[in-house]
Order: C-alpha cells, then sequence, then structure tokens
C-alpha cells in the first residue's frame, strides 16, 4: 500500500552516459555537463522544483549554465525558465514553440490547474533564442544536435541529440513506463490516421541511439520507440476500420477498452487512458471532438429513486446516505444523492462542503491525470460554492486548503494559497475533528517545504485534537509499517481517509 502522505523525494538526479544525466520528476529534464558549461533540457514543472533541479547540478558540477532548451510548447516542461535565466542561461526554443508558449499559455495554465498543479497568472521566461528545422551547439567537444523530427504529441515538437554520448532527449515524442498521452482531443495535433508521429519515432530510431531521456518515465531505448510505434499502430488499426464502417464513438470506445492486449491493458494509466487514445483519433478523422467523457460515475435514475424515498428533506440526511454508499463502495449511487441533495438545500455550505469532500474520496478511483481532473474541478466548484454562501465557514476553508496543499505536495510547488486557507480556518471556531483535518494539512503543506520538524509538530497537534483521524499518524509510518495498514484497518481500526 503506498503513503498518501509519507515523505517524497522531490526529483533526482541519475546519470546516464559520462556527460549526460536524467532529473526524474512528474516531468523529466536532460542535463550535459561539461567543463565548459552545462546545457539543460525542459526545466520542470514548476519554479520550486526547477530549483531543486538546480541544487542537484550544483552537487555535481560547478559549471556555468549555458543554455537551456525547451523541447515543446506544453507548461510542464518550461515553468522553471525564469530560475535558469537568473542563473545566466541562454533560453532556446523552436520557432513555432515560442509562438505556442505565447499564445496557447491560456489554454495550458487551465489545463493544468484542472488537474491539480498550482500554476501562477504570471508566464514563465519566454526563449531568448529560437532554431528552425535543426541547429548544433558545442561545448567542449561534446556536440549537441537541436533537431526537428517531425510531428508527434504536439506539431512543435524538438529532441535534443548527443551522437557522442549516443544519447536522445526527446521531450514527449517518447513517454515510457505508463500510458502515454496521445495528444488532447479538443486540439489538431497529436496521434492521427496520417501517422506523422510514428514516421518521427522512425526517425529516432534511426538516430541509433543507445539511451533515451523521455518527457515522463523511466529512462528509455530503442525497444522503447519500438513499443511506443507498436502501440499507435494497435490503435489506429483498430479505431480507424470501425470508424469508416459507421460505428458510433460509444460502440469504438467499448469495443476497444473490452478486447485490449495485456501488454497495453497492463499499462499503469497515470497520464493518459486508452479512451483518450481513441478519442484523439477520431478528432483526427472528424475534425472536432466527439464526446467529453467523464470519469464521475453516474446513476440510474430510476435506481436513485429507491434510496431517496428513505430520506428526510434535510442536509445530514443526504450527507449519512451518500456516507455510507461511499463506504459500500457504490460510488454512482453515493455521488448521485449528494447532487439531489445540494440541489435541495443549495444555500447551505455544509452540503457543499461534504459533497466536495466526497468527489475528492471518489477521485482515488481514477487511474490517469486527465480522468482525476474530472473531479478535481468539481471539488473546487463545491468549496468555491460553500464560500461564496458564508466566506467564513470554516469547513469549507480547510475543503480548499486540503485541495491545494496535496497538489503542492505531489508536485513540490509553492504550498502558499493551501496555508492562507488553512491559516483563515485554523482563525475560526471549528470542531477539534475539523481543526485535526486543518493541522493535518498544514503538516502536508510543510512537508511539501521540506520543513520536517514543522510537519511532525502539525501532524502530533492534529492527533491530539482527534486520535481516530489517520492520515497524521499515517504520515509519520515508515514503509515498513505501511505495508502492516491494511490489516490494522480491516481488523477495525480508523479508515484512512
Amino acid at each position: 500500500m503506498q503513503n498518501p502522505f509519507g515523505k517524497l523525494q522531490y526529483g533526482s538526479l541519475k546519470k546516464v552516459t559520462d556527460r549526460c544525466y536524467l532529473f526524474r520528476n512528474v516531468v523529466n529534464s536532460g542535463i550535459v555537463v561539461t567543463p565548459e558549461g552545462v546545457v539543460v533540457v525542459d526545466t520542470q514543472i514548476n519554479a520550486p522544483m526547477a530549483r531543486r533541479m538546480l541544487a542537484a547540478i550544483r552537487k555535481v558540477t560547478d559549471a556555468p549554465i549555458k543554455y537551456v532548451i525547451n523541447t515543446h510548447y506544453h507548461w510542464d516542461h518550461w515553468a522553471g525558465n525564469d530560475v535558469f535565466r537568473e542563473a545566466g542561461a541562454t533560453l532556446i526554443s523552436g520557432e513555432l514553440t515560442r509562438e505556442f508558449m505565447h499564445r496557447r499559455s491560456f489554454r495550458q495554465r487551465a489545463f493544468l490547474r484542472s488537474r491539480g498543479f498550482a500554476i501562477p497568472e504570471k508566464d514563465p521566461a519566454l526563449p531568448d533564442r529560437t532554431v528552425e528545422e535543426q541547429s548544433t551547439l558545442t561545448l567542449g567537444s561534446v556536440p549537441i544536435h537541436i533537431l526537428f523530427l517531425g510531428l508527434a504529441e504536439t506539431d512543435d515538437a524538438m529532441a535534443v541529440h548527443l551522437p557522442t554520448e549516443r544519447c536522445i532527449m526527446s521531450g514527449d515524442t517518447l513517454m515510457t513506463g505508463s500510458f502515454p498521452i496521445l495528444g488532447q482531443p479538443v486540439m489538431s495535433e497529436g496521434l492521427s490516421d496520417d501517422r506523422a508521429w510514428i514516421r518521427t519515432l522512425q526517425k529516432m530510431k534511426a538516430l541509433s541511439p543507445e539511451k533515451i531521456i523521455p518527457g515522463h518515465g523511466p529512462l528509455g531505448g530503442v525497444e522503447d520507440i519500438d513499443f511506443f510505434i507498436g502501440l499507435q499502430t494497435y490503435f489506429l488499426d483498430e479505431v480507424i476500420p470501425m470508424y469508416e464502417q459507421g460505428k458510433t464513438t460509444e460502440e469504438i470506445i467499448q469495443t476497444v477498452e473490452n478486447g485490449l492486449p495485456e501488454r497495453y491493458a497492463n499499462l499503469p494509466q497515470v497520464w493518459g487512458t486508452p479512451r483518450y487514445a481513441i478519442l484523439r483519433i477520431l478528432c483526427s478523422l472528424t475534425g472536432w471532438q466527439q464526446m467529453k467523457p467523464s470519469a464521475i460515475p453516474k446513476v440510474d435514475p430510476e435506481i436513485l429513486k429507491i434510496p431517496l424515498k428513505e430520506l428526510e428533506d434535510f442536509p445530514q440526511s443526504y450527507i449519512r446516505a451518500a456516507e455510507f454508499f461511499e463506504k459500500e463502495n457504490k460510488l454512482d449511487l453515493a455521488i448521485g444523492i449528494m447532487e439531489e441533495g445540494c440541489e435541495r438545500h443549495s444555500m447551505d455550505p455544509g452540503i457543499w462542503v461534504a459533497r466536495g469532500r466526497l468527489l475528492l474520496k471518489c477521485s482515488r478511483a481514477a487511474g490517469s491525470v486527465l480522468e482525476r481532473a474530472d473531479f478535481f474541478q468539481e471539488v473546487c466548484r463545491s468549496a468555491e460554492r460553500a464560500l461564496s454562501i458564508d466566506p467564513r465557514h470554516a469547513p469549507a476553508l480547510v475543503l480548499f486548503g486540503s485541495y491545494h496543499a496535496m497538489g503542492a505536495f505531489r508536485n513540490g510547488d509553492d504550498p502558499t494559497e493551501a496555508m492562507m486557507l488553512l491559516e483563515r480556518a485554523l482563525a475560526l471556531p471549528m470542531e477539534p475533528a475539523e481543526e485535526a483535518k486543518a493541522r493535518f494539512f498544514l503538516g502536508i503543506c510543510y512537508r511539501a517545504m521540506e520543513r520536517e520538524d514543522m510537519a511532525v509538530a502539525c501532524f502530533n497537534r492534529a492527533l491530539e485534537l482527534d486520535p481516530s483521524y489517520a492520515p497524521p499518524r499515517m504520515a509519520m509510518m515508515s514503509d515498513e509499517e505501511m505495508l502492516r495498514v491494511p490489516e490494522r484497518f480491516k481488523a477495525g481500526g480508523p479508515r484512512p481517509f
């Protein structure tokens, strides 16, 4: 059982070749180290993580940071640009990348915010220089080729090739270790019926790399290119004929999802999903998004009528019923009951908080970042609605603060917004159990800041306020202790969430 509250290692620097390093995190960065200077390929998902990467580089070399290369316009690969510009680097990208960074920044901010990332309003620093099809930097005896190999996840994708190291830094042209994002159905780029991405991967393979630093996932090689080509080919070969036969979107999704070969069905769904891959292909065929799938379960209205008949019409009745069905793992019924309660008692902030907490629990059943966003958007809407009714409603502040705290913690980001919300809540009267939640998530903020003494103090205070509240106890468990958690919960101990 993975501890969702345990201490995290925010990125690690791994030596790949004599001169190349991988900084592995939610997003990967590549680093080229020479006596004449350092080149950084992609600058991480936020400025705090970029600073951690810079500190890791400084443990390896004190050579000047000469260049940053941004492989494409997606915000998670260039949000740390300011950190490296301040360190003296010249920022480089493709011409189209710089244009997209400017024109598509609003969309990128909205996309990442909806997935739990803390995104500032100010854009990161744009590149100082641009290249077209290719360019070569030379540091000492190390040639560094910046190449446009063709269309991939985005239309502007560049790769960095170091022939003397037999290493490629691919950006999101290659992703390893989980089901990839094959492009957004709302965009006219990504996996397409013209198979351009496959041709780009074939060109990358022709460079005969021994090591590939992918945009996401563990260190790769040529075998990962072959696997990725096979995955894309499989989905294209399955979806296109069914579309040409006139099958509906729902029929295509059901057929492909139910018939996935084991090698694809067993891939962890961290970022992309098979459903989004299908929709991306259909978008390339038709020119528009076929549907917006939601991972939030929907209950049959006729089935929902049965428990609703038994409820008294006051907010707590709906909340208790939803909690019961959630514990029974009947998430569709739990959510359906809560939605009905919010409709009937729309001016009660407590029921909106209960809705947000239910959806936050249910989000853990969603596999990928794409699907969890459906829940996250509704969690935020619930907290905002409760605070619009009563700006001093402490549980709503705790809900909103806990959401932002976990986002900052998972992504190594700045938890300032979360801490402000939680401290506002702690200045108000609240029940001990509610204060325990606020203290715990304040501890999570300190853990995100790597201030472990303050984090542990908050966890201990939370346990003093509510000894039955499991998360602070979990947060202080070792990995070995965490392995024994399921048995203790089965024996009647407190629920972990």
